[in-house]
């Protein structure tokens, strides 16, 4: 049997590099089960199309940032090492386009997400999935970032991590991933931003278990303990009610 070599699709190049890059953010891992039953009735009574669990997730995240501003800083290390607070947070949620090179990750990016409607954050998100690439801001990045030669983008990177505030600009204060519905859960990652957040099956109760992976330069145990505790107060408080003004109108 003769082996092939493949090359990289620019999906697999761009998680090559995020991987390089995520080597050098020391992370701390962390777990908790959160009990959702108000978000997951009021979810469960919406006609279709429902509110995503990733955007419920998001917006969850950013409403416990403000009250939390350990959620909203990065860190930087030029022109010596600091932390950068942004005034809100700053969300992503990866996602999977089918491109002609094949699948492969993207990012819905969310500004302020706190303060966005979920039918607002729901249509982002379907857009940042679904249109064409041309169409999509931060694919069309991440397109051309993976086509650049090897040696730029590692000191592309690089800089972004020392400097900081490229991170916020072309990134955020934290991801959002999952794979819940496939019966799974993403437990680490390798993101180079300083939360990331995922979760797992959520129960019929509202019961689930969500991960949050956090750059310890950052942050400690405590504030993520704080983090995802937020989460689910904010989930299970305003997001939740929104919801149930959502389906109430119809």
């Amino acid at each position: 049997m003769t082996a092939r070599r493949v090359p990289l699709s620019p999906g697999r190049q761009t998680v090559a590099d995020l991987s390089w890059a995520s080597l050098r953010v020391p992370r701390c891992a962390m777990m908790a089960r959160l009990a959702l039953p108000r978000a997951q009735a009021a979810r469960a009574a919406m006609p279709a199309p429902r509110i995503p669990w990733t955007v419920i997730f998001a917006k969850g995240f950013a409403l416990a940032a403000e009250a939390q501003p350990a959620l909203r800083r990065i860190h930087a290390t030029l022109p010596r090492p600091h932390l950068i607070e942004a005034p809100h947070a700053i969300g992503c949620i990866v996602l999977e386009r089918a491109e002609a090179e094949g699948q492969m990750l993207g990012l819905a990016r969310f500004t302020e997400p706190h303060a966005r409607p979920l039918p607002d954050l729901a249509r982002a998100l379907r857009h940042a999935k679904d249109a064409p690439a041309a169409e999509v801001k931060t694919h069309r990045r991440v397109l051309r970032f993976a086509r650049l030669p090897w040696p730029l983008r590692r000191l592309m990177l690089r800089w972004a991590l020392a400097a900081g505030a490229p991170l916020l600009r072309y990134g955020g204060t934290f991801a959002v991933s999952a794979v819940g519905h496939r019966g799974a859960a993403v437990i680490d990652s390798v993101s180079v931003l300083p939360c990331f957040l995922s979760y797992g099956p959520i129960g019929a109760a509202g019961e689930v278990e969500a991960f949050l992976s956090f750059d310890h330069r950052v942050m400690d145990g405590g504030d993520g303990a704080a983090a995802l505790r937020g989460l689910e107060a904010a989930i299970e408080g305003p997001v939740a009610a929104e919801i149930e003004a959502l389906s109430a109108a119809g």
